[in-house]
């Protein structure tokens, strides 16, 4: 079978990034594994937000973490200045890594659990349009 087996009369997709699909009256989630069906839906009616989600960069924390132990360390030990410059660019690249950056779009709905949100997750890069597609076919501009 396909998504368009599970299209309802008259219902149109009018944007995919697979394999999320947005049809005229809803956002359809539709993986096929093994012969094997998944499929969910979310109503236009039910949608309450599409949200972007940052998440924090880590290793890019870990490494300001360890230049300004390194600089701490360096500056206690050697008593120069100079260390010093190192301890402050490390607090600016912790700073920076927990900034984030975009992750993924959140499609959120009333009634939704942690687990149904967890499925309605999309990733940022090369998501931008289908987003916009539902947007757009919700009239609100939600984001």
């Amino acid at each position: 079978m396909s998504i368009r087996d599970h299209l309802r009369q008259g219902e149109a997709i009018i944007s995919d990034h697979n394999p999320f699909y947005a049809t005229s009256h809803r956002v359809i989630h539709y993986e096929e594994n093994d012969g094997n069906e998944e499929l969910r839906e979310l109503p236009y009616s039910r949608l309450k937000s599409v949200e972007v989600v940052k998440l924090a960069r880590q290793n890019v924390m870990i490494a300001g973490t360890m230049m300004v132990i390194g600089g701490a360390i360096s500056a206690a030990t050697l008593n120069l200045i100079t260390p010093w410059l190192a301890v402050i660019a490390g607090i600016g690249v912790v700073i920076y890594g927990g900034i984030g950056r975009e992750a993924y779009y959140q499609f959120r709905a009333e009634d939704m659990d942690k687990e149904e949100e967890e499925k309605w997750r999309l990733a940022y890069f090369g998501g931008g349009s289908f987003v916009r597609t539902v947007e757009t076919a919700i009239g609100d501009g939600l984001r």
